[in-house]
């Protein structure tokens, strides 16, 4: 048992969508009947793809192909990149309510890899957010948090059909998509290839290893949750409104591949909207306030900046970071 972790027996309610548990790590986080426990609990879903907050869908994703094979899009509310989900996969996550973001990283993710090790396993944790076997990749996590806590979700890879992963989030050409698939299989791993575990067994045994204490999740609470659910539904949750630009600039940094889109009228910034794979602290709005009506000029906008830490709103960033776009 890692900790006092606490582990929700949803096996009864069957396979979900990715809508339903995004809906269920909002209500555990947010309730007060579960405010103070620690959480663990894991995603058995359908076949589905899983964009991050700030992601621009049309970007990431191969629509033609995923409209071919109808596969759902979602999007979830932690940043990152774009996951490809099937049933060779499941996902998990930790709900914690004290621990900085790097703690929160490394106890939970080490929980995992502890895990393993009880079926024989050596995994480790490469950087903040990946989990690797035999040097390659098997789960990427993504991060987010509130004033009740912290949630860190993940993907886990145990037999997912890896070409089918490039041809979903690839654009649609046929010497990219190859290209794609032949570098997926150098840089991550299918664990259930090396294992004995079914899918399922796999499941319960990091539930048990990791958690521990058991705990029933009444059909009232998963009424609740279902209630919740459409909201991630939603075209302006799905597609938001993206805002009219008169300037747009994208650039790769450490932290993260970050796109910028600005709507100036007569000199003047009328919105702005960050777009991307990175992480966020805290929800951007309050960044984007600070710039509009401002004059579209480095130092008007450095000084705007200069109002807060750019780091307490995107993971890594600087002030210069967000200059440099404009």
């Amino acid at each position: 048992m890692y900790y006092n972790m606490i582990t929700l027996d949803l096996t009864k309610y069957g396979r979900q969508t990715v809508s339903f548990y995004l809906a269920l790590e909002r209500y555990l986080l947010n309730s007060p009947a579960w405010r103070d426990k620690d959480l663990f609990f894991i995603w058995d879903i359908f076949p589905a793809i899983v964009c991050g907050k700030h992601q621009l869908i049309e970007s990431e994703v191969n629509m033609g192909h995923v409209r071919k094979i109808g596969v759902p899009i979602y999007r979830r509310h932690s940043g990152g990149g774009t996951i490809f989900a099937d049933e060779g996969c499941f996902m998990f996550t930790f709900i914690k309510r004290e621990g900085k973001r790097d703690d929160v990283f490394r106890n939970c993710l080490s929980a995992v890899v502890d895990a393993f090790a009880e079926i024989g396993l050596e995994t480790e944790l490469s950087g903040r957010n990946d989990l690797i076997f035999k040097g390659k990749k098997f789960s990427g996590n993504a991060y987010y948090r509130n004033e009740n806590g912290s949630i860190l979700h993940g993907t886990l890879l145990y037999k997912t059909d890896l070409e089918q992963l490039v041809r979903t989030i690839t654009p649609d050409n046929e010497k990219l998509i190859s290209k794609g698939i032949e570098s997926v299989r150098q840089r991550v791993i299918n664990v259930g290839d090396y294992m004995t575990l079914g899918r399922e067994e796999l499941m319960r045994h990091l539930e048990n290893a990791i958690a521990g204490n058991r705990e029933d999740f009444g059909q009232e609470e998963f009424e609740r949750v279902k209630a919740i659910e459409p909201e991630y539904l939603t075209d302006e949750w799905m597609w938001g409104n993206n805002p009219p630009y008169t300037f747009k600039n994208k650039q790769r940094f450490a932290w993260g591949v970050i796109e910028i889109r600005v709507d100036v009228k007569n000199g003047k910034i009328k919105s702005m909207e960050f777009n991307g794979d990175f992480f966020t602290h805290q929800d951007l709005q309050q960044l984007y306030d600070l710039f509009v009506g401002v004059d579209f000029q480095l130092e008007a906008m450095r000084e705007s900046l200069n109002q807060i830490r750019v780091e307490d709103y995107i993971l890594g960033a600087t002030a210069e970071d967000i200059l440099s776009l404009l």
